[in-house]
C-alpha cells in the first residue's frame, strides 16, 4: 500500500509551499509528487526549488518551466507572464535552470499517470478546453487514475463504457474512488488557486483503497503579495492571490 501527496503549481510562492510541505509531513506520504510549474508568477523560485530538492519532491515539467527553454516555448504566454520568466530567470542559478528544464513531461507510478497539463503527457493543453471531448483522451493511455494542474482549478472527470461524465466537484475532504471506472483528477494550485477560494490545495491518495483526500491549506498572504510587488513582478500576480 502506498499514500502519495500530489501538489501542482507552487508558482515560487513559498509561503504557500512551506504551509503545503507541514501540513504533507502530517499525514506520513511516501512520496511528494509535483505536476510542474514550481515557478513563475511568484517571488520566490530558488526558494521553491531548494525546498523541493530538500524534501526529495518528485517534480515534473509544467509550462512555466517549459517557458524557460527557449523563445519559441515563451510565445504561448501573455506579456506579464513572459516578463515574470524573464524575471525568474534572472533570479535562479544556472544549476537550478539546468534541474528545472530537466524534468520529464509524465510520469507512472503506483499504477496512476502524472502530467501537468493533459494525459498522455502535454504539459500546455488545458484540461478544461477538452472536458467535452474526453471520450478521445481517456483512450491515450492506460493508468486508471491521472492527476494533473495547469487549470488551478480543482476538478474531476470520470469515464466507464466508453462513456465520460461532465465536470464533477472536488470539494475539501475525503472522496472514494469507484474501482469500476477510470478517473481524471484536477488536483488545484497550491501557489495561485484559482477556484475562488484562496487556501492552497493539494490532494492526498491511498492507491490501495482509492481514497482521495483534498486539503485546503490557509497560509499569510500578505506575505507572498508584500514580496511580489517588492521584487518588480505584475501587480495582477499579486493582486488575484486574495
Amino acid at each position: 500500500m502506498s499514500k502519495i501527496a500530489i501538489i501542482s503549481d507552487p508558482h515560487a510562492n513559498l509561503e504557500a509551499l512551506i504551509r503545503v510541505l507541514d501540513d504533507i509531513e502530517d499525514h506520513s506520504v511516501d512520496e511528494i509528487i509535483c505536476t510542474g510549474d514550481l515557478i513563475g508568477y511568484g517571488p520566490q523560485p530558488q526558494e521553491c526549488c531548494d525546498l523541493a530538492r530538500e524534501r526529495e519532491i518528485t517534480v515534473l515539467q509544467g509550462n512555466h518551466e517549459q517557458g524557460l527553454i527557449n523563445i519559441y516555448h515563451l510565445q504561448g504566454f501573455n506579456q506579464p507572464a513572459k516578463d515574470a520568466l524573464r524575471k525568474t530567470r534572472a533570479m535562479i542559478s544556472d544549476e537550478t535552470y539546468t534541474w528545472l528544464v530537466s524534468h520529464p513531461k509524465s510520469l507512472v507510478r503506483y499504477g496512476c499517470r502524472f502530467v501537468h497539463g493533459l494525459p498522455p503527457d502535454s504539459v500546455t493543453e488545458y484540461l478544461w478546453k477538452h472536458e467535452h471531448s474526453l471520450e478521445q483522451v481517456f483512450p491515450t493511455y492506460p493508468e486508471q487514475v491521472c492527476f494533473v494542474g495547469h487549470t488551478h482549478d480543482l476538478m474531476r472527470f470520470t469515464y466507464g463504457k466508453g462513456v465520460c461524465s461532465e465536470r464533477l466537484p472536488l470539494p475539501e475532504g475525503e472522496l472514494q474512488l469507484d474501482p469500476t471506472l477510470r478517473h481524471l483528477v484536477n488536483v488545484g494550485a497550491v501557489g495561485q488557486p484559482r477556484d475562488g477560494n484562496n487556501a492552497a490545495k493539494y490532494v492526498l491518495f491511498d492507491t490501495e483503497t482509492l481514497k482521495l483526500t483534498v486539503r485546503f491549506i490557509q497560509y499569510d498572504i500578505q506575505k507572498t503579495v508584500d514580496r511580489i510587488l517588492a521584487c518588480g513582478l505584475h501587480r495582477g500576480f499579486a493582486d488575484r492571490l486574495w
